[in-house]
Formats: structure tokens, C-alpha cells, sequence
């Protein structure tokens, strides 16, 4: 039986040099974080590792105390004064490759997790958050749990009562992330991209505006499934629509992030798994008409994908672009899509000569279709030139004479 959890008890964890597992998305405790604000003198020397979720993981536990510390895949706006104060540790990896490095070399003195009351076989679920957790809590000394009766109980991974070390039951919020307002500049991006997904396609989609308006553009389509790294309240369109196949195994995500009416309705109707297998290219490339849709920054001419930096500052990470590109290329029937619209709301072109020097978050040999309110480009199987000008022709028109000559000029240099 787990020993009962306290605040005090549970600080008597933190101690210089530990290494402690804290999951992200709605995984993350909001009484853990609680607890750590009421003491951070507790955490000078401690480093905490996770996959924080830009927009959605605001706490900075760096923030917590000059000697803490954050490992992350994911820079933000919330971790930048510590980073610029040397207190994060950046990781510069994919999906795959943080499940590969947290399952089987991360060394870790605690995993804090939230999960869903036992069961009657003494089975914890991980409830809407699914992702990262199974690579890590077996890989820690000690697991201390916040069971919350608002997490549901879910299909997909769980921990064992018996391995967890101590625990405290507390009925608390999970973390929210509702939909954004629809944004019409990535509606009319949505609507191109619609014209690529047939019937009984499997979608795969990045958080955010992109992924809400193409399930919007999506309900009229038929026999839908969803092979994702997470889900949001989008979700509930398809499901009132119809629009989902009648299979139990229809969707399949890692996490379900969004407001309290997605939690209640993922439980009979999305099977989770861990980033293992949602993220696993074997797994991804036997999906037939496996349609991963991402946005991004910006692309350029040759096709180079920028999905994580803004004027040379790290604003993000790659996260699973390139796990799910590479796996839809590779699928039957299937498409890795960049959506973006094609000018900032300053009027910046998006579709770019050529990405700065500095780091590109898609190579040009994965590129396969890139999408803008004024069209498709698919790259597969063209030439140099021929990428280029199917790139200036879904570019906002203010800018395709410029875009010309400076494909001009770099010809002249390759």
C-alpha cells in the first residue's frame, strides 16, 4: 500500500541533485505545483524533466529557485527568463527519440503523475494523459501519485497501485485548454486543406488553431480515424457529425487536451497509448491513408520547413513533425501536409526565398505538401525549379514578384 501524501512528506523528496519526472499537458498536477510555490527553498539544486507543451505547460519550475533547474523538448515564452538565465536544458529531440532516451537511459530519483482512483484489479489509469508517463515512472526510485477522482479512467496505460510510493487522494481540476476562436486566415488554410482528405482517411494533427478549424472543414467527411500524438475539443465535432468510423480502435491520441466536456467524453470513445506506439514510424507507416496536417513558421523555396524558430530565438520544438511526416510519406495512400497561411497578420510572407542559417525543424528531402489559403503544393517528385514555382504560387501575391527574383538569385548560387 502506497504511503499516505502530505505536503510536508511530499517535499521531504526534493533534496539537491534530484533528478524528478513531472508530465505535462493535463498530466500535470495542480496541487503538486501547489505544494512546490509554498516551498520553493526546497527545490535549490533540483532539475525537473518533462514534455511542457508551450501555450498550455505555463509553469516555469525553473522560476521556483536560482538553483532550480528545467529539462524540456519545448522552449516557450513562460521558460524564457530562465533560459536566459542558464536554468533550462533544452533538449533538441523528436517525439521517438525523447521516448527512446526517457525509457531506457534517463536516470530519475521521482516521477510525479496524476492518475485515476484503482480499479477493482489495482490498476491507476493515466487517464487523458498517456504520453511520456509510461517511459518514465519505471525508470524512477520513487512514484508519488495525486489520485484525482476528476481524471477519468481510461483505455490505455496505468500504474499499478502496489508501485506507487506514497499518494494523496484530492478531487481537483485537471488542466484546461479549450479551442481558440476560429481565426479566418487559418479557416481558409482549413478549407484547402479539406480538399486533401478523403473518406476513411486517419488523420494525425498538431494543437492549436490548425487543428480545430480542419476538423471543422472536416464534419461533412465519412469513416474518419484519428492516429495522434493528442486530441482537443475538435474532437467533439467529428463525434456529434458522425463523422468518426464505427470501430472501437477509431481514435487513438496520447492525450486528450482541452475542457472538461472533451475529459468526459474520451473515456469510451479514444483508445490512449503511450508516445511508443502513437509515435513508433512502424506503426505509422502501416496506417493506410495516414494524413499527418502540421503547421508551421514558414517554408522556403526549397521546400525547408521552420516550425520552431522566430528571428534566430528558439520559440518552440519540433515535437512530433517529423516522427509523423516521415511515417504518412511512407504510409499506402498516405500525405505529410504543412499547413501555414501565407503572410503573417503584419503581411511578412511566410512562403520565405530561403530559411536563415541557424536550425530547420523539416529537411527538404521529407518535404511532401505544403498548403496556404491560395492553394496546394505538392512537392513530391519535382525538381528544384519545379518546388519553387509551386511554392510562389500558393504565396500571398503581394509578395510572388519579389519571391521570383530571389529564386533568380539563388540559382545563380547553388
Amino acid at each position: 500500500m502506497p504511503a499516505q501524501l502530505d505536503a510536508s512528506s511530499f517535499l521531504d523528496h526534493f533534496r539537491p541533485g534530484a533528478e524528478i519526472y513531472t508530465p505535462g499537458c493535463a498530466g500535470h498536477s495542480l496541487l503538486f505545483e501547489s505544494w512546490l510555490r509554498q516551498a520553493p527553498e526546497r527545490c535549490d539544486g533540483v532539475r525537473f524533466t518533462g514534455v511542457h507543451i508551450p501555450t498550455v505547460n505555463r509553469f516555469d519550475f525553473a522560476s521556483l529557485h536560482p538553483g532550480a533547474r528545467q529539462r524540456t523538448i519545448f522552449l516557450s515564452a513562460e521558460l524564457r527568463e530562465s533560459w536566459l538565465a542558464g536554468r533550462v536544458d533544452y533538449l533538441p529531440m523528436s517525439y521517438s527519440a525523447t521516448w527512446q532516451w526517457l525509457s531506457q537511459e534517463a536516470q530519475l530519483d521521482v516521477a510525479l503523475v496524476q492518475v485515476a482512483p484503482p480499479d477493482d484489479n489495482g490498476q491507476c489509469s493515466l487517464g487523458v494523459a498517456a504520453d511520456f508517463t509510461p517511459a518514465a515512472w519505471p525508470r524512477a526510485a520513487k512514484v508519488l501519485a495525486h489520485v484525482n477522482p476528476r481524471m477519468p479512467r481510461t483505455h490505455g496505460p496505468s500504474i499499478p497501485w502496489s508501485r506507487i510510493h506514497a499518494a494523496i487522494e484530492h478531487d481537483g481540476p485537471l488542466l484546461e485548454a479549450p479551442d481558440p476562436a476560429p481565426d479566418p486566415a487559418m479557416e481558409a488554410v482549413a478549407a484547402q486543406v479539406a480538399t486533401l482528405v478523403p473518406d476513411r482517411a486517419t488523420l494525425q494533427l498538431g494543437l492549436g488553431r490548425l487543428q480545430s478549424a480542419v476538423l471543422r472543414a472536416l464534419r461533412g467527411r465519412r469513416d474518419l480515424r484519428i492516429h495522434s500524438g493528442m486530441v482537443s475539443d475538435g474532437l467533439l465535432g467529428l463525434i456529434d457529425d458522425g463523422a468518426l468510423a464505427p470501430a472501437p480502435d477509431a481514435v487513438v491520441a496520447g492525450v486528450a487536451l482541452g475542457s472538461q466536456a472533451l475529459y468526459d467524453a474520451v473515456a469510451g470513445r479514444v483508445q490512449f497509448r503511450e508516445v511508443g506506439h502513437t509515435h513508433d514510424h512502424g506503426v505509422l507507416r502501416a496506417i493506410a491513408r495516414l494524413t499527418a496536417i502540421n503547421s508551421a513558421l514558414s517554408v522556403d523555396l526549397l521546400g525547408q520547413v521552420n516550425g520552431d524558430c522566430l528571428g534566430g530565438r528558439q520559440l518552440s520544438g519540433i515535437g512530433g513533425l517529423p516522427d509523423f511526416l516521415r511515417g504518412a510519406r511512407q504510409a499506402p495512400e498516405g500525405r505529410g501536409i504543412i499547413a501555414l497561411p501565407a503572410a503573417t497578420p503584419k503581411g511578412q510572407t511566410r512562403i520565405v526565398p530561403m530559411l536563415p542559417a541557424g536550425p530547420v525543424s523539416v529537411a527538404r528531402i521529407d518535404a511532401d505538401c505544403v498548403v496556404t489559403e491560395h492553394g496546394v503544393a505538392d512537392l513530391r517528385h519535382l525538381g528544384v525549379h519545379e518546388r519553387a514555382r509551386a511554392l510562389i504560387a500558393i504565396a500571398d501575391p503581394v509578395h510572388r514578384e519579389s519571391l521570383e527574383r530571389d529564386w533568380h538569385e539563388i540559382t545563380q548560387r547553388l
